[in-house]
């Protein structure tokens, strides 16, 4: 393949994201993460701060979903510039092929959506890559730099902790003479660690709560999960790609004799393996496999040229194909859902702007609210302005719990979005001096809204946070937390 045509695939490559980027509508969790770079902090509820620090800088010059979404896209074009920057003097014409594959591996082709994983995959790559530059030159300086991209990966996802457990067994099992190394990735990563731990540690230790403790009830043998989890793999590397290895796999011990194809295949493949392992209890997606499925990629220099171009090939018509689809969805008119049960629920995720529009007309000056972190995120994204989170709401998205304080609410006036029709508006009345119900519509489908007047702060702490405090607020003896302001905040009278 010559230069020419490689960037001419770059080329279509960039302009298929873009043109996708441009029509998707906005996710519940993207609009959620906006609401983080609204409100700068060391941290959220959910995750560690670095994409909202991203969306933070990014917010002050609009807030076009093209716009915010130009980190996921930028993003994605790393793997396939990195499979080509590792094997561009070995040979410059494979390293192309390798690279436009990492370009055009299906995920990386349609996951435009700036969320937590993007920063992940970008600092897990750059580690990784740092790492194998300075185990070439035995810089110092190098693996310090390594272990402090480690801890922005940290400061991203905790997800970042298998490649931190790749990186423990790549040196103590497949390179034990450099295993010092691991010595410099602590002491470059540390600093990040312990600035995180010290936010938790005054923060009702958020991250670590709901990471370990709350998500780990989800637990629970499933073989489905394994099956689900394999079929995100080969949906990942493609069927195509997959077999043409497979066929390769005796000339591999060779490749694995050194490097880059020891390092990156370890970094890449004890993820990826401690994830199988996890798979038959916990749901594995896509995002889980996204930050470290490149890295193995280096495997396909095995094949030969002719391999490599037909998988190329297969992989391009199939990032077409997704385009295609993906595009189509966003664009056809939403109205061909209005018989489904569920139309009120997709037309507040798809067109939640007009649903925003409607229900803000009823007061302009108002407190709104919903019952779901998700719509609530989606309607203060399209209305530049907070809407809260009213009732239990669920582990997750909590992160309403460091922005409304109900104290200061007393007494308001508060417009609840119901999730759906059918709720009785009387369940609202023992928190409410008097409440009625409106009604909005947007695109043919219809929401009620309860009005709430004169709100009880005090019959709402003693039911609703109460137990919210019970279910999510109750940390573990062995989790030491010196603060926690939503307890505070709401032990007092």
């Amino acid at each position: 393949m010559t230069v020419r045509q490689a960037l001419w695939l770059v080329a279509l490559a960039l302009g298929l994201r873009l043109g996708l980027a441009a029509v998707l509508p906005v996710t519940g969790d993207e609009a959620y993460f906006v609401i983080w770079g609204r409100n700068p902090a060391f941290g959220y509820y959910d995750h560690p701060p670095m994409i909202g620090w991203w969306l933070a800088a990014l917010l002050p010059w609009g807030d076009h979903p093209l716009w915010l979404r130009m980190p996921a896209l930028l993003v994605s074009l790393a793997p396939g510039l990195l499979l080509y920057l590792l094997f561009r003097h070995q040979d410059p014409e494979r390293a192309r092929l390798l690279g436009l594959l990492g370009l055009f591996l299906p995920l990386f082709t349609i996951g435009l959506i700036s969320s937590t994983d993007t920063p992940l995959i970008l600092f897990s790559l750059l580690s990784a890559y740092v790492l194998h530059r300075a185990l070439a030159t035995g810089s110092r300086l190098g693996y310090l730099l390594a272990g402090a991209l480690l801890g922005l990966a940290l400061l991203s996802k905790y997800l970042a902790g298998l490649l931190a457990i790749a990186y423990a067994v790549y040196f103590l099992l497949w390179d034990r003479g450099r295993w010092r190394v691991l010595f410099y990735l602590v002491a470059g990563s540390l600093p990040v660690f312990l600035i995180h731990l010290y936010w938790n540690w005054n923060h009702c230790g958020y991250n670590i709560l709901f990471n370990f403790v709350s998500r780990a009830q989800d637990g629970g043998f499933d073989a489905l999960n394994l099956v689900t989890y394999l079929l995100v793999l080969a949906y990942f590397y493609t069927p195509w790609l997959l077999w043409f290895i497979w066929l390769r796999r005796r000339d591999l011990r060779d490749r694995l004799q050194g490097q880059p194809y020891r390092l990156w295949t370890a970094v890449g493949l004890v993820p990826l393996g401690l994830l199988l392992l996890l798979a038959p209890f916990k749901s594995i997606g896509l995002h889980w496999v996204a930050p470290f499925g490149a890295l193995p990629l280096v495997l396909a220099m095995v094949l030969a040229g002719t391999e490599l171009r037909r998988s190329l090939r297969w992989m391009v018509y199939f990032a077409l194909l997704q385009t295609a689809v993906l595009s189509g969805l966003s664009l056809a008119p939403i109205d061909w859902l209005s018989g489904h049960s569920r139309y009120d629920a997709a037309v507040i995720n798809l067109k939640a702007g007009e649903v925003a529009r409607e229900l803000f007309a009823l007061d302009p000056d108002g407190q709104f609210m919903t019952g779901s972190y998700s719509r609530s995120a989606l309607l203060a994204y399209h209305g530049r302005r907070h809407v809260g989170v009213f009732g239990r709401g669920s582990r997750y998205g909590r992160q309403d719990d460091m922005l409304t304080d109900f104290r200061a609410l007393k007494g308001e006036t508060l417009y609840i979005l119901l999730r759906r029709e059918t709720l009785d508006i009387e369940e609202y009345r023992p928190f409410f001096e008097q409440i009625r119900s409106h009604r909005i519509e947007a695109r043919g489908a219809g929401f009620t809204v309860v009005e709430g007047r004169g709100f009880d702060y005090g019959a709402y702490r003693e039911t609703v946070i109460a137990e919210v405090l019970e279910r999510y607020y109750d940390p573990p003896g062995w989790l030491p937390i010196r603060r926690c302001a939503f307890v505070e905040r709401h032990a007092q009278d």
